[in-house]
């Protein structure tokens, strides 16, 4: 790898990125990770703080741990520096993530804290001003990363799906399904981006996006989201499924590309019927779902579907779609995917 990797070097580099989380924490980092999931399961609430990808990685602690008696709280940490430090707490433990270590609400939340409250960190940095105040800091090992957050993206979700499996005495994410997935990370990369190609064109003229999911799904379109807009400086938003019937809605049309993840689940009937309406209301809509799913054939609904993987670990493969259509995009606009062309890559200050 070159010292200025592209944006598709770096997708590439997703499986091994996955197969060196995953073997670490198996060995060197375990007691790391264990001593991490008692601080969680020892503690009445975990407090998740992040900016962008990092926070909406979080989310799927809310979706794991939330499901039992342990509570978690996933917040914007510049929100909770501003506006919500009284929340904090003795009762509780933070974990607060940041792929470069440095992002610099992220660094403020965790300075605010009340100095008996434990901090977890994860980062992608041991050297980082964010690691250098952890009590306990779960390294990322993701390597260099220059553009648009990718791999340590999907290393993000990878270690925080391990750290539920810990704290919950689960394997979800076991080292066979980690395996399973980077395989197919490695098959789907260069078949989603044939796939982009042969779509692009035929979803017309359009000049914004919006991405929606439920559940894990979510994590994925907030992701693609943000991705799209980095990559292409094209307007794009994401919902959840049940907040996009609420109005958002109302914008489909020719110029609105849609797009729906339903992994097989306990909505993804829900997430179809919004596909299917939204291409009904005009827009070209792509459903990103899996064999188990049954979806109707119809004008302006184009589907996807990946290999079937457990509900909770789906945005681990889904999240090519943004990552491939964002380059599609970009290329398509004379643009570099990935290069970021106003900000820096760290953001360092507020």
């Amino acid at each position: 790898m070159t010292a200025k990797s592209t944006f598709m070097d770096e997708v590439r580099e997703q499986p091994a990125v996955l197969r060196r989380l995953v073997d670490a924490y198996e060995t060197g980092l375990a007691p790391r990770l264990q001593e991490a999931a008692e601080l969680v399961r020892s503690n009445q609430i975990l407090v998740v703080v992040g900016m962008g990808s990092s926070h909406f990685a979080g989310e799927i602690l809310v979706q794991r741990l939330n499901q039992t008696q342990l509570k978690v709280i996933n917040r914007d940490a510049s929100e909770l520096y501003h506006y919500q430090r009284g929340m904090l707490s003795d009762n509780m433990v933070m974990l607060a993530i940041s792929q470069s270590g440095e992002s610099a609400e992220t660094c403020l939340a965790a300075e605010a804290r009340p100095e008996s409250m434990p901090l977890i960190c994860i980062t992608n940095d041991e050297q980082s001003r964010l690691a250098g105040m952890g009590d306990i800091v779960l390294p990322l090992l993701a390597g260099q990363e220059e553009g648009t957050s990718s791999k340590t993206f999907v290393a993000t979700m990878a270690l925080l799906h391990l750290l539920a499996d810990a704290v919950l005495d689960e394997s979800v994410f076991s080292a066979g399904s980690a395996s399973n997935i980077a395989d197919l990370l490695e098959e789907l990369t260069e078949t989603i981006a044939e796939e982009v190609d042969r779509l692009l064109p035929q979803f017309g003229d359009f000049h914004s996006a919006a991405f929606a999911g439920r559940g894990p799904g979510l994590v994925s379109a907030l992701q693609g989201a943000l991705i799209t807009q980095e990559m292409t400086q094209m307007p794009a938003a994401a919902l959840s499924a049940g907040q996009f019937r609420h109005g958002p809605i109302e914008a489909a049309g020719p110029h609105l590309l849609t797009i729906v993840f339903a992994p097989s689940g306990r909505t993804a009937h829900l997430l179809v019927k919004l596909a299917r309406d939204s291409a009904a209301f005009g827009s070209p809509t792509w459903l990103v779902t899996d064999p188990s799913v049954q979806v109707p054939s119809m004008e302006s609904l184009f589907v996807s579907q990946l290999p079937q993987v457990k509900e909770e670990l789906s945005p681990l493969l889904s999240i090519l779609v943004p990552e491939l259509l964002g380059t599609g995009i970009a290329e398509r606009k004379g643009l570099e995917p990935g290069r970021l062309q106003r900000i820096s890559k760290v953001t360092r200050s507020e």
